[in-house]
């Protein structure tokens, strides 16, 4: 996810500072929608305009071809603001055992440019499952 939003941070000069993409960690597939703080209303509102209604259709992943037929739609979350994302994620449990599951804050802010990019911050902690044991 963002390799994709940075194509479109860069191609419209955009900037973001956090992502979080929920997973369905025993499908290990997404959920189907994110949470992405731009680092200003304008690009907020651009990147909203930009991707609204985006059909996914054939996407090359790290597991391979995915076909999809979702078409994206956009809205405001009811969390607003890196330092509200934080806050709700920072002492969050996630019942995986993948950090690239999780939230991450990107400092400094990604816009798709920058060839040497820092590392995404991981937020939340990882919370492994309890392994049930069956008897025969």
């Amino acid at each position: 996810m963002l390799e994709f939003i940075d194509l479109y941070c860069n191609q419209y000069s955009l900037e973001y500072d956090f992502l979080y993409l929920p997973m369905d960690f025993r499908k290990r597939d997404n959920l189907g929608y994110c949470f992405v703080n731009f680092t200003s209303a304008a690009a907020a509102e651009k990147f909203k305009q930009v991707i609204h209604k985006y059909e996914w259709g054939t996407v090359q992943t790290g597991c391979g071809l995915i076909t999809s037929n979702k078409v994206c739609e956009t809205t405001w979350a009811r969390i607003q603001g890196k330092q509200s994302l934080l806050r709700r994620f920072q002492a969050s449990k996630f019942d995986c055992d993948k950090l690239d599951y999780l939230p991450v804050v990107l400092d400094p802010p990604r816009n798709g440019l920058d060839p040497i990019r820092a590392p995404p911050v991981v937020i939340g902690r990882l919370q492994k499952r309890a392994v049930s044991k069956m008897y025969y």
